[in-house]
């Protein structure tokens, strides 16, 4: 999993934002965010943080909801106390037992010689 080395931005407990957060950086997310995510690092929504949005990250990990698409160009990780309500799109994917999904997966696989 790729880390930034600059220190993350955080959405607190309590905070809510509504619109689109884009740029670079890795944030975390603790409060609410309704709208659009579009980042080019590492997006992390903590145990009760909650996300309405479509999300583009290079890395996600679920330990809240989200309610959305996701699309991740590495990898996601869905914790098991984590809500993901939408279709996930990555390379990666790790879903801990526990977890809720209601949503599709997509995935670029190789597989095997003579496997369709």
């Amino acid at each position: 999993m790729h880390e930034s080395p600059n220190t993350p931005c955080i959405i607190g407990e309590g905070i809510q934002i509504r619109g689109t957060l884009s740029g670079s950086g890795d944030l975390i997310v603790r409060g609410r965010v309704e709208g659009q995510i579009a980042l080019q690092d590492h997006l992390t929504v903590d145990n009760g943080g909650v996300v309405v949005a479509d999300v583009a990250s290079r890395s996600l990990r679920i330990s809240g909801s989200i309610s959305g698409n996701v699309e991740a160009s590495d990898s996601v990780v869905v914790a098991a106390e984590a809500v993901v309500e939408g279709d996930i799109t990555t390379h990666e994917l790790q879903i801990d037992e526990g977890a809720t999904l209601h949503g599709r997966l997509n995935m670029d696989l190789e597989l095997p010689d003579g496997i369709m």
